[in-house]
């Protein structure tokens, strides 16, 4: 047979074979609901809660310690895949501005997870900060992976992703957060575990006070995880221990729960707590658009699927909104939101260095100009014809 017509056997070989890949289940130890329950990564203890943990929200009375002046200020950074170069632009402005305010607690979620370390430790990251949003690393983010796909569940290779994350997961990030963690200070960071379908919220901090290499390859295979799209890339597999016995649980993008991690589920859901003694500001950075946008759907599998999509991540962006909004009236929190403009391409999974150039410089010229921050209320009230009012965060 001829190499011509080898070829086209060739290929129909290599498709039957992924068609077939789409059965495969890859093998996993099995455990129990009270195993999973009392599992911890092997050498660590205290890193971690459910959502609906009180113990977290204990934890977190603890940390929101007022500053000078009796002001808490905290941060929430949302989900947004390549849209996160948004929040990166808008810390960078502000820290340009002389008025961004040092946080006691920091959280993120899927791409805002990956800024959450850069934003708790201050404007002296901020240049890192940027180089991991807008770097080359970041363009050649997707890289699909045509043959056998189905073997590993995600479409595109998860090398890139490991690869950016690793390479400034530094010893000397690790020291820097390990510092603030000692003065008090809160860096969470969210996955969805989907053994048990919730949320998990890992205290970075305290992962990076335990010295050795251990800890700066969790600290990594967190990052990781939460920003594993489901679907897009592979789900991160966190090795973990109870009774001497060791298995692997599957953790996702934090998103694929909450938008973002602001109020832990026990206070939302609980009666009001005694009124704290300090000023509470927090500010909410969502790398996305929170109002619907009329469009006319094409008849096609994957338009519909996008637009679906984008409906039900900007129907959890503004339910997540709502219900901090609603906790921050009861309880005397000043409640600030930045969401992506209107006049900017919302596209999570566009990495192309001028879609991601035209995010950050939006969110630095939106900072710089004052213009960044607005009530939640403005936010979720704004439709697309229509300017939003924007309003100076306080200080």
């Amino acid at each position: 047979m001829s190499r011509a017509r080898q070829w086209p056997m060739l290929l129909v070989l290599l498709l039957a074979a992924d068609a077939l890949c789409a059965c495969i289940t890859l093998p996993r130890s099995s455990f129990t609901a009270s195993e999973q329950a009392a599992a911890s990564p092997a050498g660590f203890s205290h890193i971690r809660y459910a959502q609906d943990d009180p113990a977290l929200a204990d934890m977190l009375g603890a940390a929101l310690r007022p500053g000078a002046g009796g002001v808490v200020n905290t941060l929430a950074i949302s989900g947004g895949g390549a849209n996160g170069a948004y929040a990166a632009g808008v810390l960078y402005g502000w820290s340009k501005t002389g008025q961004r305010p040092r946080f006691q607690l920091v959280t993120g979620v899927s791409a805002g997870a990956l800024a959450a370390p850069f934003a708790f430790l201050g404007p002296g990251w901020d240049e890192p900060l940027k180089q991991s949003y807008t770097g080359p690393r970041v363009h050649h983010l997707l890289q699909a992976r045509v043959l056998l796909r189905w073997l590993t569940p995600g479409f595109y290779r998860k090398g890139p992703l490991q690869d950016l994350v690793r390479t400034y997961v530094t010893d000397d990030l690790m020291r820097a957060v390990a510092a603030e963690q000692a003065k008090g200070r809160r860096l969470l960071v969210a996955t969805t575990d989907l053994d048990t379908e919730q949320l998990v919220v890992w205290d970075m901090g305290a992962i990076a006070a335990r010295p050795g290499p251990e800890s700066r390859d969790l600290f990594a295979q967190v990052l990781i995880a939460s920003a594993s799209v489901p679907g897009i890339f592979s789900p991160t597999m966190i090795e973990v221990q109870a009774d001497g016995r060791r298995f692997a649980e599957m953790h996702v993008d934090g998103q694929a729960d909450s938008a973002f991690f602001a109020i832990p589920q026990t206070l939302l859901l609980g009666r009001r707590p005694e009124a704290p003694h300090f000023q509470h500001h927090l500010y909410v950075l969502v790398n996305g658009q929170v109002n619907s946008l009329f469009a006319v759907t094409p008849r096609a599998t994957i338009p519909v699927l996008s637009r679906t999509i984008d409906a039900a991540t900007k129907a959890s962006v503004r339910s997540s909104l709502i219900a901090t909004l609603q906790f921050c009236q009861r309880n005397g929190c000043d409640l600030n939101v930045s969401v992506l403009p209107s006049s900017v391409k919302d596209d999570p999974l566009d990495f192309s260095a001028a879609h991601i150039e035209s995010l950050f410089s939006a969110g630095e010229a939106a900072a710089l100009a004052g213009q960044a921050w607005t009530d939640a209320m403005p936010a979720l009230s704004a439709t697309p014809d229509a300017a939003q009012p924007q309003i100076n965060a306080p200080r």
